[in-house]
């Protein structure tokens, strides 16, 4: 039986048409290359959103989405979670209780064949319905109040089972069960029939009572307790045959077949309620348990970053075709997380430093250049990791952000380790930028970080400086990191050429141009003359006068 579309409960896609859309196109994006979401460090951020299954938010990574309902969809779904933070807990506890209840294959089992199955059986039939009867508590005192298409679906999909026929007969069920085990056999006398040599040739239960026999008290008892009350049935404790909590033995399994006319009430009870338990259709709640843990640590991750004074925002979507990004108070969402690690009390700009980007017609590429050690890399991840973000549908790392989605991501992040024994860096280099301009359009983010580094320094500027009139007649937006100041002389030149569909601007790391200590601001404009390497070098006390003074002692 196919699942009706009003009960499609996934809380990542509006519909099955979308998630449909979203499979085709990873399938598409998987054929170009991938080194965006390692460069961006994306799995760590993954791994933040779910422990469990970091692969399942690497898939919304990687979707790259450019539909704004879907993304919108998602983001008022956090919303509600950031909003209504005991939904998560209400639902989960219902959803657990059905994933269990499925795990140990209650309503698939057979009939028990003991009161200790049976007991299981009704334990985790009322443990559903108290889940469930919690959550409908839930949803009359705020769970209305949400206003996600998402959130809303889902609990309608519990308001239904909730006011089902099947759910009013499987509490009723369980009512008829607990009256009638409230009554249920706690002592049998059995019947032993023996032949001429005392030998017992045959047995049998020849009675039953609700009131337990106890051990036969002794003299003692009857003279210091004289108007006590004793059962009419006396028997001898039996030791080391069957302690309380242990698996049933066969005995058990016996004596629970030979009551058969009296545990029947029981099992048939017991089985109507396994019927209307069965009727309930869970099949929409496939995923929820996961979608539902995401949105929880993706809702954390929000307040753990205001606690430290910086901020994470919505997103909001510019047309794809204006090929913009506005983004204020920026910063790495990695790199935030290893500092707050690292500094437990520091907050705002003692923990991470923020920026600002604007990419436009005015400038919608930059080559951003400046002291060693200044930023220049987690600047560009954070643009980079921003966009992820914001097309995962997802709060992103900035006070504000508006953003044009975009088709891809290329990333040049270039790695020796890499690098093949028959093959130099450059020519790795340009194999992997001869890919990226084959493939990347106007719609394309372009992160580079010291690319075309591998030879001589003319020759590196030179070719830099090709490679960059390409892209921009491609019209990609983005970041080149690099220590080729001579590229910042020559914008000009390349901003002129008539079949530019991007324009170059410029970023600079700031420095203190006194002690060359690194601010991690970055400014619009050009950079200093000195890339401030001598303080690196100054740091680690290398230098003649040292060595000299070494070798002398």
């Amino acid at each position: 039986m196919a699942v009706k579309e009003e009960y499609y409960t996934d809380l990542f896609y509006p519909d099955i048409k979308s998630a449909d859309a979203m499979k085709e196109r990873r399938r598409a994006l998987s054929e170009l290359p991938q080194d965006h979401l390692e460069d961006m460090n994306a799995m760590q951020t993954a791994s933040v959103l779910c422990r469990e299954n970091p692969t399942a938010v690497m898939k919304l990574f990687s979707e790259l989405c450019t539909d704004t309902e879907i993304l919108n969809f998602r983001l008022d779904a956090l919303e509600d979670i950031l909003d209504f933070p005991r939904i998560i807990p209400a639902v989960m506890k219902t959803v657990n209780a059905v994933r269990e209840n499925s795990r140990t294959g209650i309503a698939k089992g057979g009939e028990p064949e003991t009161f200790s199955a049976l007991g299981a059986h009704i334990e985790a039939l009322n443990g559903f319905t108290a889940a469930l009867d919690e959550l409908h508590a839930y949803y009359e005192r705020e769970g209305k109040n949400v206003r996600s298409k998402a959130m809303k679906r889902l609990f309608s999909f519990f308001e239904d089972t909730y006011s089902s026929g099947d759910y009013a007969d499987l509490k009723s069920d369980l009512s008829e069960l607990a009256e009638a085990l409230s009554k249920r056999v706690r002592c049998v006398t059995v019947a032993i029939n023996f032949n001429e040599e005392m030998r017992p040739v045959s047995a049998g239960i020849v009675g039953w009572s609700e009131t337990a026999a106890t051990e036969k008290p002794s003299i003692f008892e009857k003279i210091l307790y004289r108007n006590a009350r004793y059962a009419d049935v006396n028997v001898k404790t039996l030791h080391n045959r069957y302690i309380e909590g242990t698996e049933p033995n066969e005995t058990e399994k016996v004596l629970f077949s030979e009551l058969e006319k009296i545990t029947s009430q029981y099992i048939g009870r017991l089985n109507r309620a396994l019927g209307s338990y069965g009727s309930l259709d869970f099949r929409p709640l496939a995923g929820i348990e996961e979608q539902l843990s995401i949105y929880e640590n993706a809702a954390k991750l929000i307040e753990a970053a205001r606690a430290r004074g910086l901020k994470m925002c919505r997103p909001e979507y510019l047309p794809m075709n204006e090929r913009r990004a506005e983004l204020t108070e920026a910063y790495d969402i990695g790199f935030f997380r290893a500092a707050a690690a690292a500094d437990t009390e520091a907050k705002g700009d003692d923990l991470v430093i923020t920026n600002d980007i604007t990419m436009d017609d005015s400038e919608r590429f930059f080559l951003l250049c400046g002291a060693n050690n200044g930023g220049k890399t987690t600047f560009t991840r954070a643009v980079g990791m921003c966009q992820i973000l914001a097309q995962a549908g997802f709060y992103v790392p900035a006070a504000s952000c508006r953003i044009s989605p975009v088709g891809y991501i290329y990333t040049h992040f270039p790695k020796e380790e890499n690098v093949g024994i028959n093959t130099s860096r450059f020519t790795s280099e340009i194999k992997a930028l001869k890919t990226i301009s084959d493939t990347a359009d106007e719609y394309s983010l372009l992160l580079m970080n010291e690319s075309i580094q591998s030879t001589t320094p003319r020759e590196c500027v030179e070719i830099a400086s090709e490679i960059l009139r390409i892209f921009m007649i491609i019209g990609v937006r983005g970041i080149f990191a690099t220590h080729l100041t001579e590229l910042t002389g020559m914008t000009d030149e390349i901003n002129s050429d008539p079949d530019s569909r991007s324009r170059v601007g410029c970023l600079a790391v700031c420095v203190d141009e006194k002690s060359g200590e690194r601010t991690y601001r970055i400014r619009h404009g050009l950079p200093g003359e000195s890339a401030y390497a001598d303080t690196i070098f100054r740091r680690f006390g290398i230098s003649a006068d040292e060595i000299r003074k070494r070798l002398r002692g």
